[in-house]
């Protein structure tokens, strides 16, 4: 049986596990503090780590007061490298996601912390050891859905409708992609869209793609900065698509940046303002 704190009606704040990271939880606490819009918070421990200054990596998960039960998108973003920090917290999730509230879009955003969160030994190593289990990152999604569940209960008293599921990479973000693309977790998921935000280093596209999301109808969006070697890579790739017989299941959406307005920061900092996956209203 999931427990899970639920404040009142209208009530923000935040609500971390006792096993949870101190300094994740004072992070994240200072980042909500700027947004503008009220919200609740989950965190929980999800995996033990021995190189995790806690022993353990965790998870948030937050919903802004203005959600609607009977129809939420879930953002799932997998961070890049160093990333589960104050930084990321304040100026890349937080902006955003008030923009995306201010729109009037009803959401719900997750963030597991990576093998390579500044909170870690390895902060930019260990890429691609993550959701390779089979089924874990269904198991991560679906206990992200019965938490939703029971905030649904105790908020709104209702029952959880129709949970839209985006997932977004950046940067070393795109090997966790790719991890569970070939496990198969992501593809049985039925993602709505998933993003590589400057984020197909090496063969972690290529092998996305031939693990399963080729097979399924998303909406693939695949932003890089040019020259980089992202670029480099998506563009080998993208010339595969276009050589295929037949159009892909997946909608390819290809954005190719200009590298001097657009820095691999800037990038990610503005996903979804360059995919536009939440139009006003909507």
């Amino acid at each position: 049986l999931l427990l899970i704190a639920f404040p009142a009606y209208g009530e923000s704040g935040v609500y971390p596990d006792t096993d949870v990271y101190s300094t994740t939880v004072d992070r994240w606490e200072r980042a909500i503090s700027s947004s503008s819009f009220n919200s609740t918070t989950w965190l929980w421990n999800i995996e033990n780590d021995r190189l995790h200054k806690n022993r353990g990596r965790d998870s948030i998960l937050m919903v802004p007061e203005s959600a609607m039960p009977e129809d939420i998108t879930l953002i799932v973003w997998f961070h890049g490298c160093g990333g589960f920090s104050q930084r990321t917290f304040s100026q890349r999730l937080i902006p955003q996601m008030n923009s995306i509230v201010e729109s009037g879009n009803s959401v719900a955003l997750a963030v597991p912390e990576m093998p390579w969160s500044t909170n870690t030994s390895t902060r930019c190593e260990r890429q691609g050891r993550v959701w390779t289990r089979v089924g874990s990152l269904e198991d991560y999604v679906n206990d992200l859905r019965n938490r939703l569940q029971g905030w649904a209960r105790a908020v709104h008293a209702s029952e959880l409708g129709t949970v839209r599921v985006i997932f977004v990479g950046h940067s070393a973000g795109g090997s966790a992609i790719m991890a569970a693309s070939r496990e198969g977790s992501l593809c049985r998921l039925a993602p709505e869209a998933v993003v590589w935000s400057d984020a197909s280093y090496g063969s972690w596209l290529d092998r996305a793609w031939n693990g399963c999301i080729k097979d399924i109808n998303t909406e693939l969006h695949i932003l890089v900065r040019k020259w980089d070697k992202p670029y480099t890579n998506a563009e080998r790739v993208i010339r595969r698509i276009r050589r295929l017989p037949v159009e892909p299941s997946a909608n390819v959406n290809y954005q190719v940046l200009d590298r001097r307005s657009w820095t691999h920061g800037r990038i990610g900092d503005s996903v979804f303002e360059l995919t536009d996956l939440f139009p006003p209203g909507c």
